[in-house]
């Protein structure tokens, strides 16, 4: 009797939407997989493009980047500015937290009144994580405080992409599941595509959204913080100029009364990345675009009462916008049979934690290692249905615990306000919740739930 062979499968053919950093991520992730897996990205820009000036990536971020792929960590490392090398003993400090408003005891235009303390008094220096993700950072010669250009860290993600993998130009308008399988895509342009699979990586505005969520989860939308933010890249020579050189080179995060600021080096300390973020004090955002113009009297008059410096840096930003903060909380799940989302499409948080785009390289590390073990478009619901159940608590607490960072930063912490007795270790114990997770174990985890189904 003659051996059974099997008829050889055709690949799988995955469509991603969005081609940020999320979709660059779990594109790479399943390079290893392309004989049964075939991804296509599908981008609404004219070319790959990033906004928004500096990202910063917790040791987790950087771990989960490394074990996606080497050539993504070979790249980030490329760009990648911590604190400056002429202040060794600050190599393992993720920020340095400061008292950011003027001296002594009259503060009272916020409700509080300093305490006697003055302007950059030093209320403690958040260090590394210790281990095996402190130890890793070491090995890959990246300190723990690990900033990066967004447009240069994703011109990197694009050099490990094969070509002809984006269409660009492709803003999706529709989609629908068919009957007989696969999934139905139409774009602005009038072309339509049908996939077996479709990630969604559109990010928070995303249009994926709309169909993962149904009808009953159309007021799932993006909700307004109550905060905002002006943000800028300033030339190092200015800020060094303005602010001394140690707070200048070194990652600086200033609290204070309804209010941070927070600043770092990017681009190997060429530009200071600056985002002062204030509390609006309501929940409505008068304005159907996010970024909206200001004037620098605006900005000065929004940090009155804060150090003088701060003051003199913010009156000298070139870009005048201000940035409302926004974020996706809900209970939804992030799959709707062969459709899902990842990144900020399923789980946008604020900027307050800097874990917001380290979510998005732990999801792609986790849904491209599912995917790989898939054989068949039949199984990838099941598969998204895995990456839901360990990826979204984790990622909707990031959110919680981000709107809470943003509080507590600004001295609106419940219980505890500005007692730097209590605000220390809340910084510590916020942080080492993001970073000291085990990723692997979470793979296996859903890997196991899969083999179950």
């Amino acid at each position: 009797m003659g051996s059974i062979t099997k008829e050889p499968q055709p690949p799988i053919n995955l469509a991603i939407i969005g081609g940020g950093l999320a979709g660059l991520a779990l594109t790479i992730g399943l390079l290893p997989h392309s004989k049964h897996i075939k991804p296509t990205i599908y981008e609404s820009a004219p070319a790959f493009a990033e906004i928004g000036v500096g990202v910063a990536f917790g040791p987790n971020a950087v771990r989960a980047m490394g074990m996606i792929s080497p050539d993504i960590l070979k790249g980030f490392k490329k760009h990648v500015t911590g604190n400056s090398p002429d202040y060794p003993e600050l190599r393992d400090v993720w920020a340095s937290f400061r008292y950011g408003m003027k001296g002594g005891d009259g503060e009272g235009k916020e409700g509080g009144n300093g305490k006697g303390r003055k302007y950059g008094d030093l209320i403690c220096h958040l260090r590394g994580t210790e281990g095996g993700l402190g130890e890793m950072l070491e090995q890959a010669g990246i300190s723990t405080r690990s900033c990066i250009h967004r447009a240069r860290f994703l011109d990197e993600l694009v050099r490990l992409v094969p070509d002809g993998t984006a269409k660009f130009g492709k803003r999706l308008v529709e989609i629908e599941e068919l009957e007989e399988g696969g999934v139905k895509l139409k774009f602005a342009d009038g072309e339509s595509v049908v996939a077996d699979a479709v990630v969604g990586c559109d990010g928070i505005k995303s249009m994926t959204r709309e169909m993962v969520f149904g009808e009953e989860g159309r007021k799932s939308t993006p909700q307004f913080t109550g905060e905002y933010a002006y943000r800028a890249l300033v030339p190092e020579a200015i800020a060094r100029e303005t602010l001394g050189d140690e707070l200048a080179k070194n990652c600086q995060l200033y609290v204070g009364y309804r209010g941070y600021i927070m600043s770092y080096p990017v681009e190997h300390g060429k530009f200071i990345n600056i985002a002062a973020v204030r509390q609006k004090g309501d929940l409505n955002w008068d304005n159907d675009n996010w970024i909206i113009p200001s004037t620098t009297e605006d900005m000065v008059k929004d940090f009155e009462g804060w150090g003088s410096n701060i003051i003199e840096l913010i009156s000298r930003f070139e870009t005048k916008d201000k940035w409302g903060f926004y974020d996706l909380p809900h209970e939804h799940k992030y799959y709707r049979g062969n459709v899902c989302l990842l990144g900020d499409s399923a789980h946008a948080s604020t900027p307050n934690l800097g874990a917001g785009a380290g979510m998005a390289f732990e999801d792609a590390y986790v849904l491209s290692n599912l995917l790989g073990t898939v054989q068949n478009a039949s199984e990838v619901g099941k598969a998204f249905e895995c990456f839901d159940e360990v990826r979204r608590k984790r990622s909707q607490n990031i959110i919680k615990a981000s709107r809470k960072a943003g509080q507590v930063n600004s001295f609106l912490g419940e219980g505890i306000g500005d007692d730097f007795d209590k605000l220390r270790p809340d910084i510590e114990a916020r942080y080492r919740w993001v970073w000291d997770f085990d990723l692997e174990a979470t793979l296996v985890e859903a890997k196991l739930k899969l083999l179950s189904l």
